[in-house]
């Protein structure tokens, strides 16, 4: 079968969102008396018994450009290598991801023999995103319940009226929940994208998981596909260009691969050639997502993959016509002077 590679740009994976979220800077209030990003100095220090290994960071701030030394003493000669901020950086997710775990429940081995199980959890920006993997709904609508009170966020919605809509992606064999905690202000704004990459045999955009919570909203999802997408999937609708005095045209065309790599380097990676992107919306209340928008490469109009056409400048054309002629006229002289040659040497013999 045909590889059919699919992304989605603004892509949220099964989030659980609510209209008005708090939580203090972003982060969970399990509160570790340590971090790496705060000033100061840092070191890692491990040893076996018989060797030492020290990473050691240090914030050192001046008020004008100046050297400075540090002294440090050692008990024998070391070997000194180039350590990177990224090992503090795990040791502080590991931190977090224990504290989500030992302090959301009574005991550690509760923790770790639950069915919820936390795979990821990381401050990206105005994000702070836990990805927890589950097999049982009502145990992750309590899990839920838990970590939303441990962050002081408003639930505008009671979770049991969620807990119908998890069974549902249970049932359909969803495993992975991503939350994601966002400090939101009176002022209406765009927080940073986050992207989320994935295995998937279909294009999946999450609507379903938002039909409990009240309200109207419009969703705008840019579609990129190998393949053109050939009609609506309810209750999603193809965007149109609108132009008076004529007929309006769906919002669907092909992108190049450069023109998907200015979008993001990881997209135009994504597709071996170019990609169409078609755009879809909807505008209406939240409890009529019923149904989350899933495509399959069948359902992919396959008579209007990406082809890929290479147009040369019209002096290129012509010098290649050029050099060919010169190349053919260099043969025929060639050949006429080998003939000529094997004339004289049959006269003289």
């Amino acid at each position: 079968m045909r590889r059919i590679s699919i992304g989605i740009i603004f892509f949220l994976l099964v989030l659980f969102p609510f209209p008005f979220v708090h939580a203090d800077r972003g982060m969970i209030p399990v509160f570790p008396e340590v971090s790496v990003y705060e000033p100061g100095q840092k070191a890692i220090v491990a040893w076996n018994g018989q060797e030492e290994i020290l990473i050691l960071s240090t914030d050192v701030i001046s008020s004008s450009e100046t050297l400075v030394v540090e002294l440090l003493p050692l008990p024998s000669k070391p070997e000194i290598e180039i350590a990177s901020f990224q090992s503090f950086e795990e040791i502080q997710r590991l931190i977090w991801e224990e504290g989500l775990n030992r302090f959301m429940y009574s005991t550690k081995g509760e923790a770790r023999s639950g069915s919820v199980e936390v795979v990821f959890h990381e401050k990206i920006g105005a994000h702070n995103i836990t990805v927890v993997k589950a097999v049982d709904a009502t145990e992750l609508v309590d899990w839920i319940g838990n970590f939303l009170q441990a962050n002081s966020v408003d639930k505008t919605v009671s979770l049991g009226d969620f807990e119908s809509v998890v069974k549902d992606y249970m049932g359909r064999g969803f495993r992975y929940y991503a939350l994601d905690l966002i400090t939101v202000t009176s002022d209406e704004k765009s927080v940073d994208p986050i992207l989320y990459k994935f295995n998937s045999s279909f294009l999946y955009y999450p609507l379903v998981i938002t039909s409990p919570v009240p309200g109207e909203t419009e969703i705008i999802l840019f579609l990129l596909t190998e393949a053109q997408v050939n009609e609506d999937y309810q209750p999603m609708q193809k965007a149109y260009y609108r132009v008076v005095g004529e007929i309006s045209k769906p919002i669907e065309f092909v992108l190049s691969k450069g023109e998907l790599s200015k979008i993001d380097l990881r997209i135009g990676e994504l597709f071996d050639d170019g990609a169409w992107l078609t755009v879809l919306k909807y505008d209406g209340n939240l409890s009529w997502l019923t149904r989350d928008l899933m495509i399959t490469e069948e359902a992919l109009n396959p008579a209007a993959t990406v082809n890929v056409e290479i147009t040369l400048p019209t002096t290129l054309i012509a010098l290649c016509i050029l050099l060919g002629a010169a190349c053919t006229l260099i043969g025929v002289v060639c050949t006429l002077l080998i003939m000529r040659s094997k004339k004289e040497e049959a006269k003289t013999g």
